[in-house]
């Protein structure tokens, strides 16, 4: 956690977070218990644990649910990172995925301006199509994928209410506060043990670590800015550099990593082929909460 949260009075206020059983929502949620902060948590179906956090299973398709708890709460921050995030679930169920991604959207915007609290969105650099990368906040978005559009027009309904901020967030890499298969453990675990691992070679990012992208969650929900912000790595990767840094920042000298291209594999919906994001605006803005290069990043394993 940046020293600097500690100087933002998180303490003050009444946080919201939504996809707290999520892999970014439970180190958000981690970081707001550290803090002491009054705070109430929506899961999804994962693991959460962090007593000191009330916390209650909604799904976020069911809009009355969502809006109660809201209102019961009464937030002045909502942190809303909950969301359908998988792009093949959501090709493959997008009337699920509109319920998810924009109507939650939608009901938490009005929570938002009825209640007077501050809502800040976890959007993705899915909203591009990957052909006119570094991707400026001005940028039109062009997504490809069902997720992608889901996500375009969450960004349009935070319009209905003043106060409120899409984060764009890159690919996240690190350890979740809790054990759960996300993509970097599964990568982990095959570098650890020398499984060979297949990456695309012409498939471009701007990774951030989850803590550093929890913590600029949480410093933008302190400021007052409004629209959209990209909080993105300063290193443009591809998918088989972000593994190989890693590798050698955990020392896996067992590694086996494969090159491959992006064209090689199937795919319901097009891949992007580069979704780097431009950082500066983020990191001009709140200096002391700039993401770091993965290589400067420690990864600490979560005991088993």
């Amino acid at each position: 956690m940046r020293e600097a949260l500690r100087d933002l009075h998180v303490d003050r206020e009444r946080w919201l977070i939504t996809g707290a059983s999520g892999q970014l929502g439970g180190v958000v949620a981690q970081r707001l218990a550290a803090l002491r902060a009054t705070a109430f948590a929506l899961l999804g179906q994962g693991a959460f644990a962090e007593p000191a956090i009330p916390a209650s299973r909604v799904d976020l398709a069911d809009h009355d649910a969502v809006d109660r708890h809201v209102r019961d709460f009464a937030p002045t921050r909502i942190l809303h990172i909950g969301a359908m995030t998988a792009v093949g679930d959501c090709h493959r169920d997008p009337r699920r995925a509109e319920a998810i991604n924009v109507g939650a959207t939608r009901i938490l915007t009005a929570c938002a301006r009825d209640l007077d609290a501050r809502l800040v969105f976890t959007s993705t650099d899915m909203v591009f199509d990957g052909a006119a990368a570094p991707y400026a906040e001005s940028d039109e978005p062009t997504p490809l994928s069902t997720y992608g559009h889901t996500k375009v027009r969450a960004e349009q309904a935070l319009a209905a209410a003043p106060n409120t901020l899409a984060v764009r967030i890159p690919l996240m890499i690190g350890f979740p506060a809790t054990e759960r298969p996300t993509t970097f453990v599964g990568q982990y675990e095959a570098l650890v043990s020398g499984r060979p691992l297949r990456l695309f070679t012409d498939e471009w990012r701007t990774p951030i670590t989850l803590d550093d992208a929890a913590d600029a969650l949480i410093a933008l929900a302190q400021t007052d800015v409004e629209g959209v912000v990209h909080v993105a790595g300063p290193e443009r990767l591809s998918r088989y550099e972000i593994v190989a840094t890693v590798a050698e920042a955990l020392g896996a000298r067992n590694a086996k990593l494969e090159q491959v291209s992006r064209l090689s594999i199937e795919a319901a919906e097009p891949r992007p082929a580069d979704l780097s994001l431009q950082g500066a605006c983020f990191a001009t803005m709140l200096p002391a909460f700039a993401p770091r290069a993965i290589g400067e990043s420690v990864f600490h394993r979560r005991p088993d």
